[in-house]
């Protein structure tokens, strides 16, 4: 299993000199497992990621990919309509996600490209796209790859993904709220994973002031980690305004409580 991150900013892009270390495009990260590769999330990093895929196979017309979405707030789907293996004749992309409240995936990726946002309809695009809806504790299974999710506690609603190959996981669950104790369903998601995503969008000091906004804090995903059993855990979701010395700070701090914590950055590569 090879993981690459090309998207790690939440809610909104933020390039600048202050973000350059750890990136400012929104989620995207790319899941290779053997043939099959696996996308969790379609940000702005996701335009990156198009650019090089279309090196290979996807510039042939002949590339396969299962893009999985949290949920479909702007930030995660705002890259599909610059992903350009999307526009190759013969490309295979299946998006799948959770029902969301009154929209489903599928209608809410068309919204974005009706005329009043964007050029092109989704209907134009000349590769074979189609939709699948996730129920939750469904377990997906793309070849070899075997996919379970659970519901994260975000307004809107949205899903965690855990992906196994090959004896290896990674579990994504960006864009969730803790409780007051540990969330039991992402607690079973997590549970032995290699390595887990989680949002850190806030620090305890500023979650006290965005309560019911659907993000967590390093503390809560050490906690959860910790409760687990996992091995390494990716620091993700960072919030616009935090700087690359308030990330620094942040894995500093949070390596003293949990020695395998990292800061997801743009470009970072790994091997499991």
């Amino acid at each position: 299993m090879k993981i690459k991150y090309y998207g790690v900013r939440g809610s909104v892009p933020a390039p600048g000199r202050h973000t350059i270390h750890y990136g400012g495009n929104t989620p995207c990260v790319a899941v290779w497992c053997g043939p099959e590769l696996i996308i969790l999330d379609a940000g702005t990093g996701i335009r990156i990621l198009g650019d090089e895929l279309m090196q290979g196979e996807f510039g042939q017309g002949k590339g396969r990919a299962a893009i999985l979405i949290s949920h479909t707030h702007w930030d995660h789907i705002q890259g599909f309509p610059f992903f350009l293996p999307g526009y190759v004749k013969g490309n295979n992309i299946e998006l799948h996600g959770i029902l969301q409240i009154n929209k489903s995936l599928e209608i809410a990726m068309h919204h974005q490209q009706q005329y009043q946002n964007f050029p092109v309809l989704l209907s134009q695009m000349p590769s074979n796209i189609r939709f699948s809806a996730v129920q939750e504790g469904e377990v997906l299974s793309i070849g070899q790859v075997r996919i379970k999710n659970a519901e994260l506690n975000h307004p809107g609603g949205c899903i965690g993904y855990r992906i196994e190959h090959n004896g290896r996981s990674l579990v994504y669950a960006t864009d969730t709220e803790h409780y007051n104790t540990v969330d039991l369903r992402l607690l079973t998601l997590a549970r032995g994973a290699d390595v887990m995503i989680y949002d850190t969008m806030y620090t305890a000091e500023e979650y006290c002031q965005h309560m019911g906004y659907g993000h967590s804090t390093p503390e809560k995903g050490i906690e959860l980690a910790r409760e687990a059993g996992v091995r390494a855990l990716h620091f993700f979701h960072h919030a616009p305004n935090h700087s690359d010395e308030m990330l620094d700070a942040m894995l500093q701090k949070a390596r003293e409580s949990f020695p395998e914590t990292y800061v997801a950055q743009e470009g970072w590569e790994i091997e499991l």
